[in-house]
């Protein structure tokens, strides 16, 4: 009896097995792709302001998780069979439409005291909740002989407060974006988008980017992305976002790399702010439809110049660090 019981196990692992390796043969044409992402970010956030009477204190604790899912349709399909296959998107100059919903729950706890006499405060300690909801649609058109490619999206969003903040904020946007292929796996694109929020400043965003894929060595492969954006707010802050990214394939199945993003605003007399990220990723195909993802990010926050109180000094300390990971399958 043991010994049939081993023989059905064992005929059905090789079954398994077999059905696998069919797969991994021949699946390198998808339709579709399904995407489950989760993220969690910490923010460690203190402030001291020295006046002539005292200081001022105030710290802020924040940690955030969103959960994201993205579903996409290539309506003139997608293959893998050259180059990368995280990369086999853009390589293969795929159309697609993108619809994705995401979750976030923030926690946000905040302190504030001070000895000054002119503002005493014996130390407030406060904290609140945000909850959002977003939703976002993205089209992309791209002709594979030409290389001209278009990109159309809308976002809309929903956030609450609640705490010793009870609040709502909405917002909307869309986005406009044309692009072309320069050379087989290279392409420059423009991005023009608007962002709507109830009560608060707009935003327009006029953003240009680079991508390329190549060859290093005769096995290994790597990707160049780079960006740059401005971002005008109504209330007169600009924001200048560089981003570039450095991604190494030394299979099709497996890339790791590095990522910097730089964001400054010149704002006004009160200051300058900026804030620079690196990110660690990778990523690995288990099987050929079968992704897995992870990324960790470290931001450093500076600020400089000083505050509208009295134009006194101020010293910030600030630690952000987050983390995510995803899973992708397509069929």
């Amino acid at each position: 009896m043991k010994t049939n019981t081993r023989s059905k196990v064992t005929i059905s692992t090789l079954t398994l097995a077999a059905v696998l390796l069919a797969t991994k043969a021949v699946a390198d044409e998808f339709d579709f792709e399904i995407e489950a992402a989760f993220d969690r970010t910490q923010f460690d956030g203190s402030q001291t302001i020295t006046t002539q009477g005292g200081t001022i204190f105030n710290s802020t604790d924040t940690d955030t998780d969103d959960l994201r899912l993205l579903g996409s349709w290539y309506f003139s399909g997608l293959s893998d069979a050259k180059g990368p296959r995280a990369r086999a998107v853009f390589i293969d100059r795929a159309s697609s439409v993108s619809v994705g919903y995401s979750r976030l729950d923030r926690d946000t706890s905040v302190f504030l005291s001070s000895d000054d006499p002119a503002f005493p405060l014996p130390g407030i300690d406060e904290s609140f909740d945000s909850d959002g909801d977003s939703f976002v649609v993205d089209v992309r058109y791209v002709d594979r002989n030409t290389g001209w490619f278009g990109d159309v999206g809308l976002l809309t969003t929903d956030v609450d407060l609640s705490g010793f903040v009870d609040d709502s904020v909405d917002a909307d946007g869309w986005r406009l974006g044309v692009g072309k292929y320069v050379f087989a796996t290279t392409a420059i694109g423009l991005d023009y988008s608007k962002v709507d929020v109830d009560g608060a400043d707009d935003a327009t965003v006029i953003a240009v980017s680079f991508t390329h894929v190549g060859d290093l060595g005769d096995r290994w492969q790597y990707a160049v992305d780079l960006g740059y954006a401005r971002t005008d707010v109504d209330s007169g802050s600009d924001l200048d976002t560089w981003d570039a990214a450095f991604s190494l394939y030394p299979t099709r199945d497996f890339e790791f790399g590095l990522a910097i993003e730089d964001v400054s605003d010149e704002g006004d007399s009160a200051g300058f702010f900026d804030n620079t990220g690196i990110t660690g990723f990778a990523s690995w195909f288990v099987r050929p439809n079968v992704k897995l993802s992870a990324q960790y990010r470290d931001d450093d926050v500076d600020y400089f110049g000083n505050v509208s109180i009295g134009g006194a000094p101020r010293e910030s300390d600030t630690d952000q660090e987050s983390f995510g990971i995803s899973v992708a399958v397509r069929f």
